[in-house]
């Protein structure tokens, strides 16, 4: 098998990364959990995605397997979010989970260092899974964070994601799990030099 060939995605590729981590994410424990119905997770998840990728692509942090069967969306050191624009989301999810939600949010907050890369979103087609696509995709990036010799940080949504990062130097330093949320498990990766 030919392997993987990562690029760095452009503005032009905006929707075909979008769209393969709306499929990588389908099934996703945590993000499923807090959007268990499909249309309510397609149209809160866009969103979602989409203000990530504004600013993923906006300092040319995103990476992508070159068919796009798999992508990732970083923020650099500093740069977070404006949550208040996911507010028409949180209708869409189930009342007993907002608040728990929040709480998740909050906990997340306490471990992200404000001086590591965050690693928003990885994501493989589901068809694709299990070939190393992931892999390279967070080798390509992580050498970039490398090379400037800095921290990257993100909170893995399961067990075998977990596994994945741990292979590629992060470690664990919490797990997140309120009520009956899926566990998540905050991880950083030190500067290699």
């Amino acid at each position: 098998m030919e392997l993987p060939k990562i690029i760095k995605a452009k503005k032009g590729h905006q929707e075909a990364v979008k769209a393969v981590l709306t499929l990588g994410f389908s099934a996703d424990p945590l993000v499923r959990w807090i959007f268990p119905d499909p249309t309510a997770y397609l149209q809160s998840f866009n969103l979602w995605i989409e203000e990530f990728s504004k600013i993923s692509f906006s300092h040319d942090i995103a990476f992508a397997e070159e068919k796009f069967l798999g992508a990732s969306l970083w923020l650099p050191p500093g740069v977070e979010v404006d949550e208040s624009v996911f507010e028409p989301t949180w209708a869409s999810i189930p009342e007993d989970r907002i608040e728990i939600l929040f709480q998740i949010l909050e906990q997340f907050a306490e471990f992200h260092a404000d001086d590591c890369w965050y690693l928003a979103f990885l994501a493989v087609d589901p068809s694709m899974q299990g070939q190393g696509i992931g892999s390279f995709i967070l080798k390509e990036a992580l050498q970039m964070i490398d090379a400037k010799g800095e921290r990257a940080y993100l909170e893995a949504s399961s067990e075998r994601n977990r596994a994945l990062y741990e292979r590629h130097g992060f470690e664990m330093i919490g797990k997140v799990q309120i009520q009956d949320s899926p566990p998540a498990f905050p991880m950083i990766r030190e500067a290699h030099i």
